[in-house]
């Protein structure tokens, strides 16, 4: 399906749908198209990268991008042939160059490729700013929301459209990371990245269960890759609380558990009004997982707080809900909630996680509260695996050894 011509605004018709557009990022340096494929997908693009003229050409013809983002290749005449394959592709799409900002190189080949015809963007020069990306791709932005109606969940697991992205958990006494909660995510060939509010199962599907399993299978594979020869970290994912009851689904979730040598823990975060509605299911799995190492998070426990008052009840992680945590610094009813949730934490031996951190104030607040994990915007945001690894590392070297 052809998706060009956005000359005349951000989206264009497919079917019943709007497109999200697409972009290649052409650079000979893998740490650049890096950069710029990250920077672009946080916009809302699809973006996909290219190392190599060949690389382009395949791009061209099943990609379709509609806009072409090109480094300056060495020699020189590696752009003037990337120029010559976009008019001989008969590219209709739009074509940005980037380079260092005192560049003639960068001002002359812009030049060639407005005199043979194709759609220049203005050059962006190195080093940008985000106000330059965004106006430069101005007829582009912003991109469209996710779709409202359902995405069918069968389809995304037959064609491999599902991934899993990582937000970092932050120890709040060393500030450094601790672990990883996995976030399933959508990336759908027309509308790039869906968020699982528009494709994830009722309870009573069939496909919840398949869901579940690509969740766990990914995990562990994520997980080991993460911890491979460097300090092990913690994991957390999301399941239905009814699999909980199900000892062949935990069987298979213990088997693909990495080695001991290569994790620390694995937390399975339940929903606080599922864990209350099967508390008594959730209280007997927690005490089972305790063997394997793995622990129950519950999440969003200001909600429903009042059964968790129980000695007995092994529970391993409190999550704070955002909703308590975000204004905490100035607000001394969120603080003094937050003060009883950590006196239920202490009273279970359970860990207490405030999410939803996006302000220094509120951060600074938790830490003399007595928070043990932290996470939220102000560390980072929900990111591709390939991304969290690179962030990880560059955490876990600042660490004492």
């Amino acid at each position: 399906m052809n998706q060009k011509g956005f000359a005349g605004g951000n989206t264009v018709p497919f079917g019943r749908r709007r497109a999200v557009p697409r972009v290649c990022v052409i650079d000979a340096k893998p740490h650049i198209r890096r950069f710029l494929s990250d920077t672009l997908q946080e916009l809302g693009f699809i973006t996909r990268e290219c190392g190599r003229l060949t690389e382009l050409s395949e791009a061209l013809a099943d990609f379709q991008p509609d806009v072409v983002v090109l480094g300056l290749l060495k020699p020189e005449s590696e752009v003037t042939k990337a120029l010559q394959v976009l008019i001989t592709s008969r590219f209709a799409g739009r074509v940005m160059l980037f380079g260092g900002r005192a560049s003639t190189a960068l001002m002359g080949l812009q030049e060639l490729g407005e005199q043979v015809g194709l759609a220049m963007l203005p050059p962006l020069g190195t080093p940008f700013r985000d106000s330059d990306l965004h106006e430069n791709l101005s007829p582009f932005l912003p991109i469209p929301d996710s779709p409202s109606f359902d995405v069918d969940v069968e389809e995304a697991l037959r064609n491999n459209w599902l991934e899993l992205w990582y937000q970092p958990k932050i120890d709040l006494r060393e500030m450094l990371l601790s672990g990883a909660e996995a976030l399933i995510r959508m990336r759908h060939p027309t509308w790039g990245i869906v968020l699982p509010a528009s494709f994830i199962p009722d309870a009573d599907d069939p496909n919840l269960r398949a869901l579940s399993e690509f969740v766990v299978e990914r995990a562990m594979a994520d997980w080991s890759f993460f911890s491979a020869g460097r300090t092990p970290i913690d994991m957390t994912i999301h399941l239905p609380a009814a699999l909980l009851g199900d000892s062949a689904f935990i069987e298979r979730m213990w088997l693909r558990l990495p080695d001991q040598a290569a994790f620390a823990k694995l937390f399975v975060e339940i929903d606080s009004a599922e864990a209350r509605r099967d508390h008594v299911l959730v209280r007997r799995a927690a005490r089972h997982l305790q063997d394997y190492n793995v622990g129950i998070s519950i999440d969003d426990v200001m909600a429903e707080s009042s059964w968790v008052d129980v000695a007995d009840f092994p529970i391993a992680e409190l999550q704070i809900d955002a909703s308590f945590i975000g204004g905490i610094a100035d607000d001394r009813a969120k603080r003094t909630a937050c003060e009883m949730a950590l006196k239920i934490g202490k009273r279970l031996g359970a860990r207490t996680v405030a999410k939803g951190l996006e302000r220094t104030a509120d951060c600074r607040l938790v830490c003399q509260l007595g928070f043990e994990i932290g996470q939220g915007f102000l560390f980072a945001k929900p990111m591709e695996a390939a991304r969290f690894a690179r962030s990880m590392l560059r955490h876990l070297a600042a660490k004492p050894r």
